[in-house]
């Protein structure tokens, strides 16, 4: 009789609603969970991919004040939601990343965006055509949610300052983000998006990766196409995955890239690193080094400390340590004496004002000093150049040096600290360098990844995993290992979740996935079902909780 009671007044309780103008509401903390975890939920019908891009369009709304990450957001991003939906109950996904958000890097070409690369002078510059890894991400179902503030044409990897503004660090608004593609890192941190591309061509995705808690992976040089970007020196420059977890990264890189890759099935390719040899490039991790030199110089006792601490978790894991000396043997070297020519090449493929690097020049729209720009090679092609050449053959035998500290102590993956001085204020990175020896790998166009290590004072560093020319499935399988042990990543404490779910909701959901499948409770799981897959701020009623509950706690009580 009691049980009969309840229901009756659930039942008529189900079309009241509850009108507040709070946040988009679900079932499920989408800032807690992983591609995986996000297309379980949408399998299992507590999201859609409408309300997917709602949750983060508002966090975009709510905190992209306090952080400058986001420069421009796609105004059709909700319809290409709602297009996904119905696309996705016809004739199910086509990848992991379908239906999501991505931010991209803006250097990086996004049809109907602009590309400014952080420069007021190219607020009217718009592409002819999505860059190709974003034209991949697209042909996947992915959706560009937005785009992302950076150091002004990329040429810090220490700030991320530009016309637009710095932007600031995702855990705490006074530090620096780092660059050059710290909009996309913070960005991917306060989940504005579930995954982001970036560039780098001397440390730029994994610097800001390591400020801001995050996986950065600088792929092997070659393996994403770098056409329809804005080239610092295409040379070295990449498109890079920045993500919250491993897992997403492989995602995200197994559709970026040109290859025939499946990094994401190859993460569970090992139980353990037992037989796994893994170096330590002792000369960065000096505590007191006579060097000079942002490469040769000391760490910092706590991040030395932090370290040490992976290395003992990589031991834990079965991983076999080698310390190795001289891993890097000074090579150095940018070839932006091609910037000029780049970027007038690059204008050929968009519509705007400006048309020439001259023409950039002379609107002085923009906050950098650009005096190194040698102008007279704004029509010359550098790499045709014997200086060119010349640069070339000193790159090669860096390589050839590189590649074998490899092959003589027999490991799979090279490690040390991505940042190695404490992190500096937004305003002190736009004149003070940070010591790294992130941009030392960039001449051989080896695969690199920032992994996380942990926080000091509520700050984060990262450690750097290098492997050989197309190691990344080494790096994917150590670094997948490492954060199911470690789990470093927190999300920060400033960017909190819009909406709360209150323990009631939490069991009520725990009993629905716990009972689907028995008749006994066949009633109440049906109409917890439309409750939970309705679930908004408009439908919500703790009453509506409170009656769910009883009706479970009495067939319980019942059944017992």
């Amino acid at each position: 009789m009691k049980e009969a009671l309840i229901l009756a007044a659930f039942l008529g309780t189900m079309n009241n609603t509850v009108t507040t103008n709070g946040p988009t509401e679900a079932t499920v903390d989408l800032t807690t969970m992983n591609i995986y975890e996000i297309q379980e939920a949408v399998d299992d019908g507590y999201l859609t991919y409408e309300k997917i891009m709602q949750i983060y369009l508002e966090r975009i709304e709510k905190y992209n004040d306090k952080y400058n990450a986001v420069l421009h957001v796609n105004e059709n991003a909700l319809e290409e939601a709602r297009k996904a939906d119905e696309e996705y109950q016809k004739n199910g996904r086509k990848s992991l990343i379908y239906g999501l958000p991505i931010l991209v890097k803006d250097n990086i070409d996004v049809y109907g965006m602009p590309t400014t690369g952080g420069t007021k002078a190219l607020a009217d510059n718009y592409p002819k055509a999505n860059a190709p890894a974003v034209q991949k991400i697209i042909d996947a179902g992915g959706i560009i949610i937005g785009k992302t503030n950076m150091s002004e044409f990329a040429l810090s990897a220490y700030n991320s300052y530009s016309s637009y503004g710095n932007v600031y660090n995702a855990y705490n608004t006074t530090y620096s983000s780092y660059g050059s593609s710290g909009g996309t890192a913070v960005g991917v941190s306060a989940n504005f998006a579930v995954a982001g591309l970036g560039t780098d061509t001397g440390g730029s995705v994994r610097l800001p990766s390591a400020a801001n808690n995050l996986i950065g992976l600088r792929p092997t040089w070659g393996s994403v196409s770098g056409d329809g970007v804005i080239k610092y020196d295409k040379t070295r420059d990449t498109i890079g995955p920045i993500t919250r977890f491993v897992e997403d990264n492989a995602i995200l890189m197994d559709i970026i890239s040109e290859k025939n890759t499946n990094f994401e099935k190859s993460l569970k390719k090992r139980d353990s690193l037992k037989g796994v040899r893994i170096g330590v490039a002792t000369q960065f991790m000096n505590l007191s080094s006579s060097k000079t030199g942002i490469a040769q110089s000391s760490v910092d006792p706590d991040i030395y400390n932090l370290m040490q601490k992976a290395i003992n978790n990589l031991k834990s894991l079965g991983a076999e340590i080698v310390y190795i000396n001289n891993f890097y043997n000074g090579y150095y070297s940018f070839n932006d004496i091609s910037f000029c020519y780049d970027f007038n090449e690059y204008l050929k493929g968009t519509t705007g004002t400006i048309r020439s690097w001259s023409a950039l020049k002379a609107s002085k729209k923009f906050v950098s000093d650009m005096s190194w720009v040698n102008m007279n090679w704004c029509s010359k092609d550098y790499t045709q150049s014997t200086e060119y050449k010349n640069s070339l053959t000193a790159r090669n035998n860096y390589k050839t040096y590189v590649k074998n500290r490899f092959t003589t102590n027999n490991v799979q993956a090279v490690i040390y600290p991505t940042i190695r001085s404490k992190l500096s204020t937004a305003t002190a990175a736009r004149t003070t360098s940070t010591k790294t020896a992130a941009y030392t790998i960039t001449a051989t166009g080896y695969p690199s990844m920032n992994v996380q290590i942990g926080s000091i004072n509520g700050l984060y560093y990262g450690m750097e995993m290098v492997g050989l020319e197309n190691g990344e499935e080494d790096l994917y399988s150590i670094a997948y290992l490492y954060q199911n042990k470690t789990n470093y990543y927190k999300n920060p404490s400033i960017s909190k979740n819009l909406y709360e779910i209150s323990n009631d909701l939490k069991q009520i959901k725990k009993n629905y996935d716990d009972t689907n499948k028995n008749d006994r409770y066949k009633k109440i799981d049906k109409m917890t079902e439309i409750y939970l897959k309705e679930y908004s701020s408009s439908t919500k009623s703790h009453i509506k909780e409170s009656m769910i509950l009883s009706l479970y706690n009495l067939l319980n009580k019942n059944i017992n």
